[in-house]
């Protein structure tokens, strides 16, 4: 029992790293638009199939990671300036543009199918013969997904801290009639919003795939509330705080499987973003709570 312990804490702490770098894209767009976005796993799913089928045609899967990830970017930055744009500045309030995001979701989710009739497709690359730790088994893949988590999130840190642009979208998240009045380009720190936690929000697929092995059209949805979860939890806009909660998740997720079945870990993930609905329910409307407006 205590093998098994550690070892789910092991494959938690991988998990944690994926979850990590969604969330991490998906509350900095949060904090930032104060908009929930459901339309972010369509986006995920999206960008996974884009980098199989670049490997599938022979390009290596660290290629196929950085492309998935620009892909993502692409996405986003499409869907944000021609589809949401327009509804916010229409008076789309908080509720409303969360329902444009689910009819999104909906459209990336079912065109995904019918272009993969249906499929789940194998995505075994990178494997490699694996490592033991005494009770802990894994592969060093792995263990460079775990690293290219915390790579992720300090370059994210050192992004928002130490740049001009990581303080303006700070400012912007946390005051954007204010930082317009000072000068900031609130218009471009949304763009280059959309383009950053696109790219995470894709990278996040193809590192999900990659420790999975499989792909299919509900691929991103399915892991969604897990994401969803861990930037509630942690906080809208704190990519540290989306990072502690995704270690929370990833172990309480693998935990659950260990000791009854893997279809409960995704029961589990479903069950602590109830929690953290009820525990904090005005968390959805942003970091500026009833009184959040679309930044858009």
């Amino acid at each position: 029992m205590f093998t098994t312990l550690i070892s789910a804490i092991a494959f938690g702490v991988v998990l944690a790293s994926v979850i990590a770098i969604a969330s991490m894209g998906f509350t900095i767009q949060f904090g930032l638009t104060n908009m929930l976005n459901l339309s972010y796993g369509g986006v995920m799913t999206a960008s996974a199939f884009v980098a199989y089928l670049l490997v599938s045609h022979g390009v290596s899967a660290w290629y196929g990671l950085i492309v998935g990830g620009l892909a993502g970017s692409l996405m986003t930055l499409v869907l944000g300036r021609f589809v949401l744009r327009p509804y916010a500045r229409r008076g789309a309030k908080l509720f409303e543009m969360m329902m444009v995001t689910l009819g999104l979701a909906l459209v990336l989710d079912y065109g995904l199918q019918a272009l993969s009739h249906d499929n789940i497709y194998q995505f075994t690359v990178l494997q490699s013969s694996p490592i033991h730790l005494g009770p802990i088994v894994i592969t060093p893949t792995q263990v460079i997904l775990a690293g290219l988590g915390l790579v992720v999130f300090v370059g994210l840190e050192l992004l928002l801290r130490l740049t001009r642009i990581g303080k303006a979208l700070r400012a912007t998240a946390a005051e954007p009639t204010l930082a317009r009045s000072c000068g900031i380009r609130t218009g471009r720190v949304v763009i280059v919003t959309w383009l950053l936690s696109g790219f995470l929000c894709g990278l996040a697929g193809v590192v999900y795939i990659i420790n999975s092995q499989s792909v299919g059209y509900s691929t991103g949805e399915l892991f969604l509330p897990l994401v969803i979860a861990a930037a509630l939890l942690g906080g809208a806009g704190s990519p540290k705080g989306a990072v502690v909660s995704a270690l929370l998740m990833g172990i309480v997720t693998q935990v659950v499987a260990a000791f009854g079945q893997p279809a409960y870990s995704t029961v589990a993930g479903f069950a602590v973003l109830v929690i953290v609905l009820l525990a904090r329910p005005g968390v959805v409307a942003g970091s500026q709570g009833a009184e959040a407006q679309v930044t858009l």
